[in-house]
């Protein structure tokens, strides 16, 4: 390092930093001075790019050397700062960044390095000899120090003096200075103590009076407000009430970059300041709207009117303006920022204050509408921007009332999903006036549209995409008016120059995304007269030579092929109905054709291309291929060729199922390509690509039920071949798709079922014993048995056989042979059989009751004997076995725990099949037998469900009165177990008859009894289950009282309120919207951790911590997550924020809970949640940083790394929201996290979150096999 040869220098120190990076490299005592010395002697070097060097090796150098020398580069380094040398000065300062940057945060080195630097730094800035640069490279270390190490800075002495030294700064004459004294301050407010804040706070309010007659020094005073607001929001927020007063009220001076300034603080109030900023919230509007049109060198007419001509003439200046200065423009105008922030002040008000939405499209989007016409670019993009913003608000929080309305019932049968309790557009919801507003938005929007701006029309559609996905349509009448755009578009040449050549392609996809979203939204009808100017564009696009541009235009043709022939599945009649084509729209199919077939036919297609375009194909086929005959006869051979690709069989699979399933292609036409098709699909099950087995199984089926009659034989054998390895519990999803198909084969061929005995079979009685067989794959499972017995009734006492026989097998005293999963699948297997063949169904229940009468039966085949009988007692009447009640009740006194359980369960539901005749019994049993009574009251819980379930027949009316007094006389058992049965069967029997029960549970609300408080409102909680709307007027009234036990004294009732909140919140939300302001309160003072409830436990020589609170917390943070979900436009978004972020620092399962409201938060309310990143950082960096003891067991070291993986995933969707200028920690934070041993997982989460928008996942393979 000390040769006279430059890169002799060069190399050494690039060797040193080469060495220094290897973790076994340490330095000795001796040579560390000796190194350090010679690395600071070459920062004086007269190369420059040794002086580079020698900074990069400084930052590996503080990570090696001990503090003496770590306190010898930071002293000479600062004395190279204070020189005069540009060079030096410059490299220094750059060096001093290095090193503060690699100090490790919260380290004694860090206490003394700040201790030694920040004087130093100071006296520099204090100093009148210390030149202009001296003292920015001063201020931008001095902000880096704030910025990592504020909170060790807050220990010392130093702080006011650094107020004091910054505050002065902000008087000084050169703007650049104040600037960054400006940030500096914001990067220590957050860490100074209060008296230091409070006096800085009110010198700068201060400052804002006095300095009226001097704009510099006045706008920099606004601008540190803003600052300070962004870095201590909830200190600041304390003095809002004298500062926001002043910034409004200088807005009134004529200085525009004085009003920008204002209006860019009042921007950061309303962000992080949104419950103080209220009262001034209706005046920034105002102010907002006032100086949105403030345009003094341009006079576009009274703003008001709604001139057409007026409105067309500006729009021509404004392309002329374009291409040279008009007169009233000169480069001295700076009236465009204060439009540009006014539009951002509104867009932060929007973002936030999803409670005005209704009075913001009173107010704001009138106005919005109008400045669509704004003369300069960048103002014109944000008022758009702004607007998107209030559509995406209106999406997210409905804006609509949830009203009870007669005519919901039949409407929730026409639209499939949709269930009771959806939002009803009432004349009020900012739904209803944003419809209201369309005519004058489309108006104004589509003379921008045809303007020069391709920003303004790419901002443009994105517009009229959000509002269609709002509205679900609303543009059936002015869709027209955007016709010459998308034509102007889509067809618009691409330039040589790459960047016009970038931003044509994005107007093209945002062109032809919302084309997509105006066919998928609106009736087929509204474009029939439009298809000649609607299908070239398209047509056009498809060939375009960019991928993407092409890959949108396919997804946009599917859309458009639906326009073309519309076609409804009737529910009733399981059949499509269809209209015949309209001949004007004939030439357009076999247009669209011939450019899909020649996309398909193309060998270096882009692989989404190639994709998109076998599956536009598909829906072209299916929509019109009675019109194309003679090309489905071509190009069927096309598709068989690629279902031998790689790379195309997916979409060639799926492609011919919807061909298959089309009503319009005839079996003449197709029957041979099928046919075909089907052993080449049937071998791709054994690929290991899921989505092909998947697509593949439901072709099959499809082809099985439509061609099945000219299937060969041998196919048949076949498929059951190759669907043998996945009747397996291995993959759940593809369980249930196999076993329908064997289903579906031994309908369309009986002839099978030997096949299907000897393959297929074996498998699925070993199947039956998994734990896992459930849902759907359960009742795939029993149609299955069902299609056997039906085929041939011969094989029902082999079918049962084979299923009774695994319960057989030996085992261990008390012990069962299987799961209880595996016994209710197998009961369930053969109550169906019995079910569909009649004459062995007598035979076989009494030889199940043989079974349980049998005192040498092993415990294993009774609880399958009383399991069987009560599934097929709740499908049929068993009255006629005569003592069969008496040998189940017998069951009760069993040694086996299993056994008795199942005893009640086949009771209660062998009851429900005969409620007359059993139920007196189960009455008396209960009144009798207090050591029967928990499985008694389990038996009546089944026959009370399955009752409301038929909602039907009165037989239970007869008894309910009895019941009702028998379980209250019930409700104050000590034991919770009995107490749950209770409540359960208290709110189900409410059910059959709200009028008589409900006002009976009310009055025991206010028992002193603790246990019946709990039993009531638990038992409140079964009445929201039910989806009907018959009751809802009873209901509404009740909410309030019922749901005031979340103050009762007693722990457990108020859980269990909780519990009750968060089923109405999921099931009934119309029924609490209006009542929240009441509840809100109750549930976030759950949430906070109660010291009282927390007690130490000893066990032996080990002390355990119970909280008792952490399950009543547990329940709060579930029940906020449902209302986030359920009632969003009612919770005030920054209280709820603020109980989150107490979460996360609470218990691992809370924390959980926490993180996933964070991930829902930040989709819902991204600006909101974007305010509180910083706030955020420390409790998701303590759980990450979190080390478990040495002595930690294997479930503690899963449940912290599933907390981490939980964090993480939080993590990732925020990162979206990040950015480094506002959320500087966060920012930060994020880096290191990258960094470290977390980062796979980590990009893994951000990849997932990224996919959740993403068109090709989330709308086109859900929708593209969809013909309705």
């Amino acid at each position: 390092m000390g040769s006279d040869d430059t890169d002799f220098r060069f190399m050494a120190l690039n060797d040193l930093i080469t060495e220094l990076h290897s973790p076994t490299f340490n330095l000795e005592e001796s040579t560390e001075k000796k190194v350090v010395d010679k690395v600071l002697l070459l920062m004086k070097d007269k190369n420059g790019e040794v002086q580079n060097q020698a900074v990069k090796c400084l930052g590996s150098l503080v990570k090696k050397v001990q503090e003496a020398q770590l306190q010898q580069i930071v002293d000479n380094l600062c004395a190279f700062v204070s020189q005069d040398k540009e060079d030096l000065r410059e490299i220094a300062s750059i060096g001093l960044k290095t090193v503060i940057v690699q100090v490790p945060v919260n380290s004694v080195i860090a206490v003394n390095v700040c201790k030694r630097l920040v004087p130093r730094l100071l006296s520099q800035l204090e100093s009148t000899n210390s030149s202009y640069d001296a003292q920015m490279d001063a201020l931008d270390i001095l902000s880096e120090v704030l910025l990592r190490f504020g909170n060790i800075l807050a220990t010392t002495t130093l702080q006011k003096q650094t107020a004091n030294t910054l505050f002065t700064l902000l008087g000084h004459s050169r703007p650049a200075l104040r600037k960054r004294a400006t940030f500096a301050i914001g990067h220590l407010v957050a860490h100074v103590p209060d008296d230091v804040f409070e006096d800085l706070l009110k010198k700068i309010l201060n400052g804002l009076e006095t300095s009226k007659n001097a704009p510099d020094r006045l706008r920099t005073y606004i601008q540190v407000t803003g600052t300070i607001s962004r870095s201590n929001a909830p200190r600041f927020g304390k003095f809002l009430s004298e500062i926001a007063p002043s910034v409004i009220k200088y807005t009134d001076l004529d200085d525009d970059e004085l009003r920008e300034n204002a209006l860019q603080a009042l921007e950061a109030f309303v962000l992080r300041c949104p419950t103080e900023i209220i009262p001034y919230i209706d005046t920034i509007i105002d102010l907002s709207l006032k100086f949105l049109r403030y345009d003094p060198n341009y006079d576009d007419g009274d703003d008001n009117e709604d001139d057409e001509d007026e409105s067309m003439d500006s729009d021509d200046e404004d392309e002329d303006d374009e291409d040279e200065d008009g007169d009233y423009s000169d480069d001295d105008d700076m009236s465009w920022k204060v439009r540009r922030t006014s539009a951002k002040l509104l867009s932060a008000i929007i973002g936030t204050r999803q409670d005005l939405l209704g009075q913001l499209y009173t107010t704001v989007a009138p106005s919005l509408i109008n400045r669509f016409k704004e003369r300069e670019e960048t103002v014109r993009v944000e008022i758009l921007q702004t607007f998107i913003t209030l559509l995406r608000q209106t999406n997210t929080y409905g804006g609509a009332e949830y009203e009870i309305d007669t005519s919901l019932e039949s409407l929730t049968k026409k639209r499939k999903g949709s269930r009771p309790g959806t939002p009803i557009e009432t004349d009020q919801s900012p739904k209803a006036l944003l419809r209201g507003q369309v005519p004058r938005l489309t108006k104004n929007l589509a003379k921008q549209m045809v303007s020069k701006s391709v920003q303004t029309r790419v901002y443009g559609y994105v517009l009229l995409k959000e509002l269609v996905t709002v509205l679900k349509g609303g543009l059936e009448s002015t869709h027209m008016l955007f016709l010459p755009s998308i034509q102007q578009s889509l067809s618009a040449a691409s330039h040589t120059d790459h960047h016009h050549l970038g931003t044509n392609s994005n107007l093209k996809i945002e062109a032809l995304g919302f084309l997509r979203s105006l066919f998928r939204t609106h009736a087929p009808e509204v474009f029939q007269k439009y298809l000649s100017q609607l299908c070239p564009p398209v047509i056009a696009a498809i060939q375009d030579k960019f991928y993407k541009i092409s890959s949108e235009a396919l997804v946009c043709c599917m859309e458009l092929i639906r326009v073309v022939r519309h076609m409804n599945f009737d529910e009733d009649a399981q059949k499509y109905t269809f209209a015949t084509l309209d001949p004007t729209a004939k030439p357009y199919v076999l247009e669209i054709y011939t450019v899909i077939l020649q996309r398909v036919s193309t060998a270096d297609a882009d692989q989404e291309v190639k994709e998109r375009s076998i599956l536009c194909l598909g829906v072209l086929l299916s929509r019109v291929g009675d019109e194309l005959k003679q090309q489905l006869t071509d190009c069927l051979p096309l598709l068989l060729e690629k279902l031998q690709n790689e790379l195309t069989r997916l979409m060639a699979v799926k492609t011919f199922s919807q061909i298959v399933e089309s009503p319009v292609c005839a079996d003449a036409d197709i029957k041979a390509s099928i046919l075909q098709a089907v052993p080449e699909v049937a071998s791709l099950l054994r690929k290991s690509n899921r989505p092909l087995k998947v697509a593949s199984l439901h072709f099959l089926d499809v082809s099985i039920r439509r061609f099945g009659k000219v299937l060969p034989v041998q196919t048949y054998d076949m498929l059951l071949n190759e669907l043998k390895p996945l009747i397996t519990d291995e993959d759940l999803h593809l369980l249930p798709l196999g076993l329908t198909s064997v289903v579906t084969i031994l309908h369309a061929n009986p002839s099978s079922i030997n096949v299907v005995k000897q393959e297929i079979l074996p498998v699925v009685l070993k199947l039956v014993r998994s734990p896992l067989i459930q849902g759907q794959a359960l009742d795939s499972l029993l149609a299955l048995f069902a299609a056997l017995v039906r085929t041939n009734d011969k094989e029902f006492s082999g079918l049962i056989s084979g299923l009774v026989e695994p319960v057989t097998a030996p085992t261990l005293e008390g012990q069962l042979a299987l799961s209880k999963q595996a016994f209710s699948t197998i009961a369930q297997c053969i109550a169906v059989l019995c079910l569909n063949s009649d004459k062995n169904m007598e035979m076989t229940v009494a030889e199940f009751v043989r079974k349980i009468e049998d005192p040498r039966t092993s415990d294993s085949l009774k609880y399958l004997s009383l399991v069987t009988l009560g599934e097929i007692g709740r499908r049929a009447s068993l009255s006629d076995h005569a003592t069969l009640h008496t040998s189940i009740l017998a069951m009760f006194n069993v040694h086996s725990e299993e056994v008795r359980s199942a005893a009640a369960f086949a009771i209660g539901n062998v009851s429900a099949g005969n409620v007359n005749v059993y139920v007196p019994i189960i009455m008396e049993e209960i009144q009798k037998d207090p050591k029967k009574r928990y499985l008694l009251l389990h038996a009546l819980k089944e026959v009370i469900t399955r009752y409301t379930q038929k909602q039907g027949g009165q037989d239970l009316e007869t008894h309910a009165s009895e019941i009702w007094t028998l379980l209250f006389d019930n409700c104050e058992s000590q034991e919770e177990g009995t107490r749950n049965v209770v409540a359960e069967c208290l709110g189900k029997l409410t059910l059959t008859n709200p009028y008589k029960f409900l006002p009976e549970l009310q009055a025991r609300l206010q028992s002193d009894s603790p246990q019946i408080r709990g039993t009531v409102v638990s038992a409140f909680k079964y009445t929201f289950t039910d989806n009907t709307r018959s009751y809802d007027e009873l209901l509404r009234p009740l909410i309030v009282e019922f749901l005031s036990l979340m103050k009762d004294q007693d722990l457990n009732v108020r859980r269990l309120s909780l519990s009750t909140l968060d089923s109405a919140a999921h099931n009934k939300p119309y029924l609490i919207r209006d009542v929240l302001g009441q509840l809100l309160p109750l549930l976030y003072q759950e949430t906070n951790v109660v010291e009282e409830l927390i007690h130490i436990v000893e066990m032996g020589p080990f002390k355990h911590r119970v909280d008792d609170g952490l399950e009543i917390r547990k329940s709060a943070f579930e029940c906020m997550y449902t209302l986030l979900e359920k009632c969003r436009d009612k919770v005030e978004i920054f209280a709820f924020i603020d109980k989150v972020l107490v979460g996360l620092v609470d218990q691992p399962d809370i924390k959980m809970l926490c993180h996933l409201t964070l991930v829902r938060l930040s989709i819902v309310s991204p600006t909101a949640v974007a305010q509180r990143l910083d706030d955020m950082v420390e409790p998701l960096q303590t759980t990450l940083n979190f080390k478990l003891k040495p002595t930690a067991v294997k479930q503690e070291l899963e449940k912290n790394q599933e907390l981490v993986r939980s964090a993480l995933r939080a993590i990732a969707f925020l990162s979206k929201l990040s950015d480094p200028a506002l959320t500087p920690k966060f920012a930060q934070f994020l880096h290191e996290v990258r960094l470290g041993p977390n980062a796979y997982d980590l990009n893994q989460y951000i990849a997932e979150s990224e996919s959740r928008d993403d068109l090709y996942s989330s709308h086109f393979k859900s929708d593209a096999m969809d013909l309705s």
